[in-house]
C-alpha cells in the first residue's frame, strides 16, 4: 500500500439521514479531512460497502405522494474521493454481503481488505475515526 496516510476514516452505517439532509451524505466532508489531515484511507464496513459499488444511474424515491430526487448518490462521491486521491478499502465480508457478484460492480481503484487487516493497521494510523 506504500506510505501509511495519517487518518483513517471508517464508515459502517450506511444511507443514516439521507432523507433529512438530501443534499449530503457522511462522504461530505471526507475531502475536507483528506486535505486537513495531509492524507486519508476510507474504509467502508458492513452496509456501507455498497457505497463503492457501480450502481449506475440514481433512482428517485416516493414518499407518500412526494418525489425526492435530490438525495445523495454514495458511489459518485466515492468516484469523486478515489479522484481526488483518497485510498477507498471495502471490508471482504460487508462486500460479500452484497452478493456474489459485487465484486464484480466495484468501482475502478477500490481495494478490498480482510476485516483482521483493517484492525492490523490501526496502530500504523495517527487518527482513526468512525463517521
Amino acid at each position: 500500500m506504500g506510505d501509511q496516510a495519517r487518518w483513517l476514516l471508517i464508515v459502517e452505517k450506511a444511507y443514516r439521514g439521507s432523507v433529512e439532509t438530501q443534499y449530503a451524505d457522511v462522504l461530505y466532508c471526507v475531502p475536507d479531512l483528506h486535505r486537513q489531515s495531509g492524507g486519508c484511507d476510507l474504509a467502508l464496513r458492513g452496509p456501507a460497502a455498497g457505497y463503492a459499488l457501480d450502481t449506475g444511474p440514481r433512482p428517485a424515491l416516493r414518499l407518500g405522494g412526494r418525489t425526492l430526487d435530490t438525495l445523495p448518490h454514495p458511489p459518485t462521491s466515492v468516484a469523486k474521493l478515489l479522484a481526488a486521491g483518497v485510498t477507498v478499502l471495502v471490508e471482504e465480508d460487508g462486500l460479500a454481503a452484497l452478493g456474489r457478484t459485487a465484486a464484480e460492480r466495484l468501482l475502478p481503484g477500490v481495494r478490498v481488505i480482510g476485516g483482521d487487516d483493517l484492525a492490523a493497521r490501526w496502530p500504523s494510523y495517527e487518527q482513526v475515526w468512525f463517521l
